[in-house]
Parts: structure tokens; C-alpha cells; sequence
């Protein structure tokens, strides 16, 4: 079994080569922006996440993401900046990648004319790209095949950089709703190792991610549910959808679950001190029959607010916190 299992990961691994390429994140209010340049500076403020994840913790080599992501607005310009550092780790392949953002907030106005700042505004647009460059990297010396003499095999190490953008969208009514839609890797540059013995190719396509959420309170705000529903699509693989809510209790812990059409439960828990800093983590739980034998996934992210500059609508946006 544990054969199979390993098997299964690489199967998923060569699937994922040809398919879903960028990052899916277990605690998708926290990684938002990763996916989304349109939302830098909408939380009015200096704003970072880390994030740690580990999947699959039964099985060597198995896959890792690391990133800490920075964004803030660049006061009465209603402009956001932001940036992100990732390393991502599959067995003998990974990428790491730095990325600028800019993102222009527009507000939007009541129906006589009245004209709203960003701060103001329950109506907030923006439109947001981002600028990567990435370096992927293929261990071939690290691969076990069977049959070591294949003329086609690729046992060479590689390193490529290329560059790459994305753009997005996301909207925000006060505190009770946001939707985000967004298109990273839009220039899909193939990646093509040759060594001294073979040669790989990787195709990399287009990926397109929603986002939807909310915030319904009551008890003047010290209880709520926030709904969350998230959405990717590929060329080449099935769509995949994350649906979930988050309860908050007087503004300080929350507990939630959201269902991944992976056939994976996440269980999500966190808490939030005095509006500086948070810690959420994320457990993934998978209902396939070989479980025990891929192990779990573990998703820990923090966040800190370096300055809060200006009073805004707060929850409303995957990354604010109260």
C-alpha cells in the first residue's frame, strides 16, 4: 500500500505539471492576495502574512509551500503596493518566485453624485497586476527509474527563470461582502530542461481563481459567520471549489470548515490579539480510502499589522482582521 501510495503522489504530481500549476492554499481568506494583485493596500493599512504548508506528511519528498506576502496603500493616492516571496518544494522539482503588485482603488458613488474617498465608501472597486519572476528547478539525478539507460530519461539538473504577470479584480460592500476575480500566469511561458541525456517539458497554462465572502453579525458585532467560496479553474483539469464558513467569537477566536471538491475537509481555527497580529492553521482531511498511508496536511499562517494608517470597514476582505 504504501507503494500505491506513492504512486498515487507522482501520478498527482505529472497530472498537476500539465494542469493546476499555481499554489492552492488550505486557508484561502489568509493567501488571498497571493492569488488576487487587485486586493494590495484595500485593508487601508501595512499588512503581511507567512504561511507555512506541508502536505501528504507519510510520504518523502512530499510537497511544501512557503511564502511571506506584504501589501499597504499609498496614502490619498488610492493606490495599493504589495509584494510576495514563494518557495515551493514537490520531491525533485520546486520554483521559487518574487512578485510586485500595484493595484488603483476606485471608489465608487451613491446614486446624487456624492463623492466618496476609499476610506469612506461602502462601495470599493480595484484593479490590480503583478510583475513575478520565477526559477523552477527539475533534480533529475534525484528520480529512481527502472530503467536507467533510457535514452529519453532527463538525470541532469535544471534551473530556468522565467518571468511571468497577473491581474485581478475585487470588489468590496462594507463589511458584508467581497468578490475577487483573478488570472495569474497569464503569459504561460513553456518550460524546457535539456541535459546532457534527455530532455523534459513542462507546458504551463493559464489559470483563472474566484473568490467570494462575507460577514453576517449580531450581538453589535461580537459574534458572526463568514462565508467563504472559492473557485479555480484550468484548461486540462477538472474545476475545482472550496465552500466553508468561519464562526468569530467576540472578535477574537474563530473555528470554521470548508468542504474542497478534492474530497477534502479543512478544519480551520485561529485568533486575533488586539488587532496586531493573527494566527490561524488549517488541517486538511482527506476521505480517500488510502489516507493513513499519504498522511496529513498541516497549513499554519500569521499575520501582523505593521500600521493602521486609516479607519476602514473591517472584515469585510479575506485579510482583514478585526
Amino acid at each position: 500500500m504504501k507503494k500505491f501510495a506513492s504512486l498515487l503522489f507522482l501520478v498527482g504530481w505529472f497530472a498537476a505539471a500539465k494542469a493546476q500549476q499555481v499554489e492552492a492554499f488550505s486557508l484561502v481568506r489568509e493567501n488571498a492576495f497571493v492569488l488576487n494583485p487587485a486586493m494590495a493596500g484595500m485593508n487601508g493599512w501595512i499588512h503581511g502574512t507567512a504561511t507555512f504548508r506541508k502536505q501528504f506528511t507519510r510520504i518523502d519528498q512530499s510537497p511544501y509551500t512557503a511564502n511571506l506576502a506584504v501589501d499597504g496603500e499609498i496614502l490619498g493616492k488610492n493606490v495599493g503596493v504589495g509584494g510576495y516571496l514563494l518557495h515551493d518544494v514537490t520531491g525533485p522539482t520546486g520554483k521559487s518566485a518574487i512578485s510586485v503588485s500595484v493595484a488603483y482603488h476606485i471608489p465608487l458613488y451613491k446614486k446624487t453624485g456624492t463623492r466618496y474617498s476609499n476610506k469612506t465608501s461602502p462601495h470599493n472597486l480595484s484593479i490590480g497586476v503583478a510583475l513575478t519572476a520565477v526559477q523552477y528547478r527539475l533534480r533529475g539525478d534525484q528520480l529512481n527509474p527502472n530503467d536507467l539507460n533510457d535514452p529519453e530519461l532527463y538525470t541532469s539538473r535544471g534551473n530556468r527563470i522565467f518571468p511571468d504577470a497577473s491581474v485581478g479584480v475585487y470588489y468590496r460592500y462594507k463589511n458584508n461582502f467581497y468578490a475577487g476575480f483573478s488570472t495569474p500566469q497569464i503569459l504561460g511561458l513553456n518550460i524546457n530542461y535539456r541535459g546532457d541525456d534527455g530532455l523534459a517539458k513542462i507546458k504551463r497554462v493559464q489559470h483563472i481563481n474566484l473568490l467570494l465572502g462575507g460577514k453576517i453579525e449580531w450581538n453589535r458585532g461580537n459574534f458572526s459567520i463568514d462565508p467563504v467560496g472559492a473557485f479555480r479553474w484550468v484548461k486540462g483539469a477538472p474545476p475545482q471549489g472550496d465552500v466553508g464558513l468561519r464562526f468569530w467569537m467576540y472578535k477574537v477566536f474563530f473555528v470554521g470548515a470548508n468542504y474542497k471538491s478534492t474530497n477534502f475537509m479543512v478544519f480551520e481555527g485561529g485568533v486575533n490579539v488586539f488587532n496586531k497580529f493573527s494566527l490561524s492553521y488549517g488541517y486538511d482531511y482527506n476521505f480517500s480510502t488510502y489516507r493513513r498511508y499519504m498522511g496529513a496536511t498541516h497549513e499554519i499562517s500569521m499575520s501582523f499589522t505593521v500600521s493602521k494608517a486609516n479607519k476602514v470597514f473591517r472584515g469585510a476582505g479575506p485579510a482583514l482582521r478585526y
